[in-house]
């Protein structure tokens, strides 16, 4: 499938994501996930797509407490490459709670890092970043819309996948 065959949707990029799921989940294993079947573009949508989700959802918080956080530095460059500014501005705001901000890419580190890190200023902190993230200046869902829509030609699974 190309990024083309879902352009006249009304929400590719929902489109998209939907499709990516499917090729990085098995049928019958809803957990293991195999981002690397999906190509560079897919894997952008896939993951603004996930982030917008985490965020809305529960917050920063949530976003490093789950496995979406073990992709933050992949990330801050999708961000960078739709131009959502001011996610990525408050994504490097989160990160940089972290020991020489930079969270842990594995889960179970990350998870220790948060729990050491758990006091009222962190908490404080994430609550106000949520807040701004929460006013949607960047509109995530319509930034991965039009990167799809300049990359019609892009497929969701890698090649051969």
């Amino acid at each position: 499938m190309h990024f083309s065959d879902v352009l006249e949707q009304e929400d590719p990029a929902y489109a998209i994501f939907t499709s990516a799921l499917e090729i990085a989940f098995d049928a019958n294993d809803a957990v293991t996930e195999h981002i690397d079947r999906l190509s560079p573009e897919a894997r952008l949508v896939y993951l603004v797509w996930c982030l917008d989700g985490e965020i809305h959802n529960g917050g920063f918080d949530q976003f490093f407490y789950n496995s979406l956080g073990d992709h933050w530095e992949e990330l801050l460059s999708h961000l960078d490459t739709i131009g959502a500014v001011t996610s990525k501005r408050l994504l490097i705001q989160a990160i940089s709670i972290f020991p020489n901000s930079a969270p842990a890419k594995n889960r179970e580190e990350r998870i220790k890092q948060l729990k050491r890190l758990d006091d009222a200023e962190v908490e404080d902190l994430l609550s106000d970043l949520d807040e701004q993230f929460w006013k949607y200046e960047d509109n995530l869902a319509h930034r991965v819309s039009e990167f799809a829509s300049k990359h019609p030609n892009a497929t969701i699974a890698v090649s051969g996948g």
